[in-house]
């Protein structure tokens, strides 16, 4: 039952955030302010066949609500306008055969992110909701097929594991070894990086840069304004059978409230801990205090 309440939390939270920002922007034109544009980076994974037509409509509300943009290239965002790019983790095949049809169809390009061990094979979390069992990574042979004016290749890292929790040297060679790898297959430089699992931390960031990294993504749903100096960028998870208002609001980055919401559940999970240890410190000096006089 948690899921689908925090789900319906979650669009609550994302209705009064994008009523906000609504009464916001007509506030600011009201005074003759300049609306900043705005930049939503979608992050899908599987798309199997059974939801190609969620999916297509969805790319179709894209179009009606966004300019399609990619994440490869930083070209100017003009005031007011709002820009939407699509991403996609871990590259199944069923995104192949059933998103980048749609995808072409509709004139919008995409960002695919390779985990390189895993290439042609049925990885370990497939067995999770939404992916199909007969789902398997591509090949590398149908990664370098791939064509490039509409598709960019990304990493992974290799092994899909959290770069945050590995040692300094075991992570640099994750994300160094991923980036050569995708590079001698593709035959193309590998200029971006999506995080597994989302997890990153400072050093992380800057191993990431030492690697030759241009942009790394996350999976915050934030929105961005300028493109311009932004190394890391977040984007907001999405999946083919998010109801229609949940992919309209996510799509109009009414979702960017939810970084706040988790960072304050952190810290009051950190100060609930806090009081239990200071608690159960004090217990037995209490206890003792009550005991002793009637002892």
């Amino acid at each position: 039952m948690y899921r689908p309440l925090a789900r319906v939390i979650k669009l609550l939270g994302s209705l009064a955030c994008h009523a906000l920002t609504m009464a916001w922007t007509t506030l600011q034109k009201g005074c003759g302010r300049t609306v900043p544009a705005n930049y939503i980076i979608l992050c899908y994974h599987a798309v199997a066949t059974r939801k190609r037509a969620r999916f297509a409509r969805q790319m179709s509300l894209l179009r009606r609500y966004a300019e399609p943009a990619r994440v490869d290239v930083d070209p100017p965002l003009h005031p007011g306008k709002r820009y939407a790019a699509v991403t996609f983790d871990d590259i199944y095949e069923s995104v192949v055969e059933n998103a980048l049809p749609e995808l072409q169809t509709r004139n919008i390009p995409c960002a695919l992110f390779a985990a390189g061990d895993f290439l042609g094979q049925s990885p370990p979390w497939s067995d999770m909701d939404g992916y199909e069992d007969t789902d398997k990574i591509v090949s590398a042979k149908q990664l370098a097929e791939l064509p490039s004016d509409f598709v960019v290749i990304g990493s992974h890292t290799m092994t899909h594991r959290s770069l945050s929790s590995l040692p300094e040297e075991e992570a640099r060679r994750e994300l160094l070894e991923s980036r050569n790898f995708l590079r001698q297959m593709i035959g193309r430089d590998v200029r971006l990086l999506a995080f597994p699992h989302g997890m990153f931390n400072h050093s992380v960031i800057d191993w990431s840069k030492d690697a030759g990294y241009e942009r790394v993504f996350s999976i915050l749903p934030t929105v961005t304004h300028s493109r311009s100096s932004e190394y890391l960028t977040g984007r907001v998870v999405v999946d083919p059978d998010d109801w229609n208002i949940e992919f309209r609001l996510k799509l109009l980055g009414a979702y960017r409230w939810l970084p706040l919401a988790f960072e304050a559940k952190r810290k009051w999970q950190a100060f609930f801990r806090r009081c239990l240890q200071v608690s159960a410190a004090l217990l037995p000096h209490i206890l003792r205090r009550r005991v002793l006089p009637d002892s």
